[in-house]
Order: C-alpha cells, then sequence, then structure tokens
C-alpha cells in the first residue's frame, strides 16, 4: 500500500513541472494583447514555491526600460503571509540597490495594503504599464494600484536583472530554457 501511494505521488510530482503558469482569468480579459515570453518554477530543496510567467506584448524579452505592458504571473504552490511576502521583495530590492531605503519603505507599505497572505493555487500578478503604474491581481480580481512609475521596473528587476538571486528561473522567464 504504501509502494503503490509513494508511487502515485512521484507521478504527480513529474507531471506537475509541465503545469502552465497563465494569467490570471481578470487580466487575461483586461491585457488580451499580452504574449507568454517564458515561464518557470522555483523550488526549494525540492519543494515547489511557486510557478511563474512573463508575458509582454510582443512575447519579446522587455527592455530594461519597457515601452510596452508587461505581466509577472506567480501561482503559489505553498503558502506564504504576507509579511513574508513583502520582506523577500523588500530584501531583494535592497540586495540589487533597486531603490533609496525610503522609497522601499514607501513600496513596502504600499504592498501591505494591496497584498494578502497566499495558499497553495493562489495567484498574483503584476502588470507593469509603462512610465506608469502597476496593478497587482489575484486570480478574480483587481487587488490594487501603485501609481510610482519606478515601482514595476524595480519589482520585475526581481526576476529580470542578471544579478537575480533566482538565475535559472530568470533564464525560464526570459525564454533560455525551461525549468
Amino acid at each position: 500500500m504504501y509502494a503503490r501511494v509513494l508511487g502515485l505521488l512521484l507521478c504527480l510530482l513529474l507531471i506537475l513541472p509541465a503545469a502552465r503558469a497563465d494569467l490570471p482569468s481578470p487580466l487575461r480579459s483586461e491585457a488580451t494583447s499580452l504574449k507568454r515570453v517564458g515561464e518557470g518554477r522555483l523550488t526549494f530543496l525540492g519543494f515547489g514555491v511557486y510557478r511563474a510567467s512573463l508575458w509582454s506584448a510582443d512575447g519579446k524579452v522587455p527592455e530594461s526600460s519597457p515601452r510596452n505592458a508587461l505581466a509577472l504571473s506567480l501561482w503559489y504552490e505553498r503558502a506564504f503571509k504576507r509579511q513574508q511576502l513583502i520582506d523577500i521583495t523588500r530584501n531583494e530590492w535592497e540586495r540589487l540597490s533597486l531603490a533609496p531605503a525610503g522609497t522601499r519603505d514607501t513600496w513596502a507599505r504600499q504592498l501591505d495594503a494591496i497584498w494578502r497572505d497566499v495558499a497553495k493555487g493562489d495567484n498574483l500578478t503584476a502588470l507593469v504599464i509603462p512610465d506608469g503604474e502597476t496593478r497587482f491581481y489575484d486570480g478574480t480580481r483587481l487587488l490594487g494600484r501603485i501609481t510610482d512609475p519606478g515601482f514595476g521596473p524595480a519589482y520585475v528587476a526581481i526576476w529580470l536583472d542578471e544579478r537575480s538571486a533566482v538565475a535559472d528561473l530568470r533564464k525560464a522567464l526570459i525564454g533560455l530554457g525551461s525549468r
């Protein structure tokens, strides 16, 4: 019996990486012109953290200052408290020197008002409007907006910067391989 259950779990683990990380339904209707650039999966010690996908207007890797909308979608494979997500985000901004400390603090307060705890299967997607706001969605609705035009590029840089802590996922997101 134990061997049969273990075998089933292993089969499921082999299938999971093939699952696609699509845009959530409210964003699909709003940003129908976005095309997938790449997708991948972040794991830690062999356990899934989230599946991620990057979207742009032409399906190509965005420039450092994109001229068209860009979306980064995360489908969580485990639960996180809102404060954990904010702390991880703030730490990466600091590590990458993406904004002054005061700006990072302001952005973290704004995220605290928008984000919520996530459970396994939940989605959090950022839609970055060039030289404009960043909108956050979950699987069902718009969660909120950050109007600082510097926020969106700093947020997606966590995954797209060449110094990203998730280098393999970065490669998959920009279409240089899958993970």
